[in-house]
């Protein structure tokens, strides 16, 4: 059987699985008992491998321990686990020549709790795998937060040295981009987007399996620099040479694990755009596909074609430290400003990685709870790819005081206001889809709302250091924070809880505690804008990020900050106990509790293992809200009841 799913009408049932090894045929069974013992194995080939050629080639120590751990503990190691799960066996028989043995589809679907630990195919299972993982690394960034929002609620030094500091707070970002928002969106797509085009399963599900193992790799070798000698790595999330090539050792930690989350994403992308392009069910062409499939398409190309720029960018510094290399060197010819170009070329495009998603996710919610059709459904899926090709020439302007060519300046902060014509056409599009609506306050519409506040907000700074001579008084300033995490945590965030909320029911088959959901809203809400709409104050009035300690002028409003920011995750508490308590214990959610047309609704809360028992054929778009008889799919051969969609002209007046 090829890797590519088919559809369940054509595979066999899900068979019954082998009876479990015993005896010491269980060490060698995939699993959690090989993968110790393999990743120790891996290591040791690795630390072999590394001594050896160093003893040959007559390199002075031979026992380098920052050679030792890069190549064998964060490379060989994490592949030798990889092998230990099972993440590899299907490919390695392939490869071997041996017998291909019959699908039983053992892997696929949970039936237990244990199931979720494993090495799994189901693309639902890995969704939850993703959503699981990416709230724990959520929350240990967050803990990072609140240990240097502590320190910094006075001036002076009281718990943290410079470099602790820096380590925190380069940490702390790192996870919360790397390892929660980007794959928190995939993590949802992961378990929506096939259903949502009426598909089985990804085309990829081997590959989807080995994408989402790749994740916590690369967490816990951030988490693992803290125990480095001299460290956790201290350059900042965006790791800028030359001091990502001078600081500590534990630097190799985050351009290792950049590499790991890199490719997961690479996987994922990749999957996705296939998936898109070849599953869709009959009759649902690009132009009925809801426009979370048509921002996680232009998403996942964007993923493909910008990430490779970062992987490289970390592998120039890792040469540079490990291998002696001068890419960023000055002083040997390196160029220091080549590490920007080529970061910022994926960072840039990385920003709108992490805002797509949460604009399909945005527009869903919004058009269910308003009980309306999106307001121009074209020019939104047209707005995401001319988001996706502006993205490409925007990146240079967050090197306005970096010394870079003057010539530079004025194309880029050109581009960079024309790329908010885009994003206000969505801004707009929302804000039309509600007018005069039938609007449900519930909480994932409060989730939608805030989004659509806080971004605006955030586009707006955005607009300010788009300009020149802005940006230049601004930069390195606590402006920036205040505009990235109106961006990001005010932007991103937000929708992926509005898609949390939104498709609990559909994932665990549970309603939420909806007291509890709007508390965790109004909490998050009000601390988040109390945290950070301050520091565009004290930024414009000198205030420098990326310091331990500062002026004592900033002590009042650093206090403030910091106590916010305290309420602010405990907010989170509230989420992480109704999540909990809800999948435990809450009432069983019917299998539409939004009525939304969507595909994904129109099946059981959870859904079957394979997605649907008959193929649905798609019949008109997806929000056909207040439009007599409209439906978007049918199912069980019931096509001749499907009223046809009414013309804009008929439809009915709000």
């Amino acid at each position: 059987m090829t890797e590519t799913a088919v559809h369940p009408s054509i595979q066999p049932a899900h068979g019954t699985p082998k009876p479990p090894p015993t005896g010491w045929r269980r060490l060698l069974a995939p699993g959690w008992l090989r993968a110790p013992w393999m990743t120790a194995l891996f290591f040791a080939i690795g630390t072999g491998i590394v001594v050896g050629i160093r003893s040959l080639a007559g390199y002075d120590p031979v026992w380098d321990w920052v050679v030792i751990v890069t190549v064998a503990g964060l490379t060989a190691a994490p592949i030798g686990f990889l092998a230990g799960l099972g993440a590899f066996d299907y490919w390695t028989k392939y490869a071997l020549g041996a017998p291909t043995e019959p699908e039983d589809h053992s892997s696929h679907g949970a039936y237990s709790w244990r199931d979720y630990f494993r090495v799994n195919t189901d693309h639902k299972v890995i969704g939850i795998q993703y959503v699981v993982t990416t709230v724990f690394f959520f929350l240990a960034g967050g803990l990072l937060a609140m240990i240097f929002r502590a320190e910094l609620a006075k001036p002076g030094m009281q718990f943290l040295d410079s470099q602790t500091y820096n380590g925190t707070i380069s940490v702390h970002a790192s996870l919360m981009i790397f390892l929660f928002v980007i794959p928190a969106f995939a993590g949802l797509a992961n378990y929506v987007l096939p259903l949502m085009i009426g598909a089985p399963d990804m085309a990829f599900p081997r590959l989807n399996a080995l994408s989402y193992w790749l994740l916590p790799i690369a967490g816990f070798m951030m988490l693992g620099s803290f125990f480095w000698p001299g460290g956790a790595f201290g350059a900042g999330w965006t790791g800028y040479a030359p001091l990502s090539v001078v600081g500590t050792d534990g630097n190799v930690f985050f351009n290792m694990g950049v590499q790991w989350a890199g490719a997961s994403s690479i996987m994922t992308a990749l999957n996705f755009l296939v998936t898109i392009i070849t599953m869709r069910a009959p009759g649902m062409t690009f132009w009925r596909m809801p426009l979370l499939v048509w921002a996680n398409f232009s998403t996942s190309l964007l993923v493909v074609l910008a990430t490779p720029f970062i992987a490289g960018s970390q592998f120039f510094v890792l040469f540079d430290r490990v291998m002696h290399t001068n890419f960023f060197n000055f002083d040997e010819g390196g160029y220091v400003l080549g590490y920007q170009h080529i970061f910022w070329f994926y960072s840039h495009p990385a920003v709108y990685i992490m805002m797509l998603p949460g604009f399909g996710i945005a527009s869903e919610v919004i058009s269910v709870m308003s009980r309306k059709p999106i307001f121009g459904y074209r020019l939104m899926a047209l707005s995401l790819i001319a988001i996706l090709i502006l993205g490409f020439s925007v990146w240079a302007h967050h090197m306005f005081v970096s010394g870079m060519a003057p010539w530079l300046r004025v194309p880029m902060m050109i581009t960079t206001l024309l790329i908010a014509v885009p994003t206000g056409i969505k801004v707009f599009s929302w804000l039309a889809t509600t007018w005069e609506g039938r609007i449900h306050l519930n909480t994932p519409m409060l989730w939608a709302l805030g989004f659509v506040s806080m971004f605006v907000i955030g586009g707006l700074s955005g607009i300010f250091l788009g300009a020149v001579p802005i940006d230049i008084h601004a930069s390195d300033t606590y402006f920036i924070v205040a505009h990235i995490h109106y961006v990001l945590l005010g932007g991103s965030l937000f929708t992926i809880f509005a898609g949390f909320y939104y498709w609990f029911p559909k994932m665990t088959g549970r309603m939420y505690n909806e007291r509890l959901g709007k508390i965790h809203f109004w909490g998050t809400f009000l601390a988040f804008n109390a945290t950070f709409f301050p520091m565009h104050i004290i930024g414009l009035q000198g205030m420098p990020r990326r310091v331990s300690d500062y002026d004592p002028q900033f002590g009042n409003w650093n206090l403030v900050i910091s106590i916010s920011s305290f309420v602010l995750g405990a907010s989170f508490l509230i989420f992480i106990y109704n999540m909990i308590v809800s999948w435990r214990r809450g009432p069983l959610a019917p299998d539409n509790p939004w009525r939304a047309n969507t595909i994904e609704w129109q099946v059981s809360s959870p859904p079957p293992v394979f997605n649907f028992d008959q193929i649905p054929q798609v019949v008109g778009g997806p929000y056909e809200y207040g439009v007599p008889g409209a439906r978007h799919a049918v199912f069980n051969g019931d096509e001749e009841h499907a009223v046809k969609p009414a013309t804009e002209s008929e439809r009915p007046e709000h």
